[in-house]
């Protein structure tokens, strides 16, 4: 069966006649009253299915189904129809410029839809877990609403036989003279958008960055803003920040502690080989303290040197502290119960009787004129 047979149902076809306009508006009209319906149904079904699921997008189809408006089905329906109809190029031309407009419509309606499903179940999820970050990720969406129906709008305009050509071009020399005049500034966007999406650091975390530390406060569109240790508020640019060594101790799940301390020369070797076992002890009977190793490591200048290596299982700086604190109070308590002290840095010196050194130095300067004279002889 060709297509001309299908559509053979009607006498006024093929005939260009307005009355043939009228009978394919009116079949348009059927169909889509018909389609509309289908989607309904559909889409009621697939609602249940998608309440039992936890996954988005198949709520994000259902509505677009809903969405789906019945002017969109109309116009579907009525331009493959009139192409069967003979008459004139401008008629034909109009219906094309409608279904066109219509079918950009429709799809706009669906991309916006789905975009503030994502907005709203991205965001929700990202602020739960950084409140600062919305502003930065409103940035995003806005700039991802542009680019869609900015190029939705391109793709229109290049159906309807415009040639976007020369606007693109002129679109690219636009920007980038506006990249090239506000790059300070885009890079702070561009930075803040990588720390929301990469998240280096997030609000509550102590970072430091050169010489400079404190808690992070908010993260904004241009700058970040730091809280410093002694009150004053540090700002930081998102690009500078980015292109700078973060150290973030908020991420540290443990913390490595080195401690080192010498003992007097007049120490006991056997005092002195019990002191590791003794500092692993005090460090076991602690439930967040995880004992590495402690050896006798070095003769130093004025001392016999103990290191101790260990590790405080919570990240928090002040029970870090605190236990370092009670182990330090077990080991000096330890040592003064053997009758052993802490070792100072000192330095021996050696020293001579004045007075000896004196007396020999001027004998010898006496003894060298004498002997020079013997050697030479009376004078003539």
């Amino acid at each position: 069966m060709q297509q001309s047979d299908i559509i053979h149902f009607s006498p006024f076809i093929y005939k260009g006649s307005p009355l043939e306009w009228l009978v394919a508006i009116g079949y348009a009209i059927v169909i889509a009253l018909i389609a509309k319906a289908i989607l309904r149904f559909v889409g009621g079904r697939l609602r249940e299915v998608a309440r039992k699921t936890a996954w988005k997008w198949d709520d994000v189809l259902v509505a677009c189904l809903d969405n789906t408006r019945i002017w969109a089905l109309f116009i579907w329906t009525l331009h493959p129809l009139g192409n069967f109809i003979e008459g004139e190029v401008d008629l034909h031309r109009a219906v094309y410029i409608v279904f066109v407009v219509l079918t950009t419509l429709q799809v706009g309606i669906w991309g916006s839809y789905s975009l503030r499903s994502w907005q709203k179940d991205y965001l929700s999820v990202k602020v739960s877990h950084d409140a600062s970050a919305a502003s930065a990720i409103n940035l995003l969406i806005t700039a991802t609403n542009v680019v869609f129906f900015a190029a939705l709008l391109m793709i229109c305009l290049s159906n309807l036989g415009v040639n976007i050509g020369a606007m693109l071009a002129g679109m690219g020399i636009g920007g980038i003279a506006i990249a090239l005049a506000a790059q300070n500034i885009l890079g702070d966007l561009f930075g803040s958008l990588s720390i929301v999406l990469d998240k280096p650091f997030v609000v509550g975390d102590y970072i430091v960055v050169g010489n400079d530390q404190g808690t992070v406060e908010n993260i904004g569109i241009k700058t970040t803003r730091v809280r410093s240790l002694t009150g004053e508020e540090l700002i930081f640019s998102n690009k500078d920040l980015l292109e700078s060594r973060v150290k973030n101790f908020k991420r540290m799940w443990k913390r490595r502690v080195s401690l080192k301390f010498g003992v007097p020369f007049e120490t006991s070797s056997q005092i002195l080989s019990q002191i590791p076992q003794w500092i692993k002890g005090f460090i076991e009977e602690e439930k967040l303290l995880s004992f590495e190793r402690s050896h006798f490591s070095e003769i130093g200048a004025s001392s016999f040197n103990i290191e101790t290596i260990f590790w405080v299982t919570d990240p928090d700086y002040n029970k870090y502290m605190d236990l370092q604190q009670i182990l330090l109070f077990k080991i000096i308590n330890r040592l003064r119960d053997e009758k052993v002290s802490i070792a100072l840095p000192a330095q021996a010196f050696q020293l001579q009787d004045f007075d000896e050194d004196r007396a020999e130095q001027t004998q010898k300067v006496t003894q060298v004129p004498t002997e020079r004279r013997r050697e030479t002889g009376p004078a003539h």
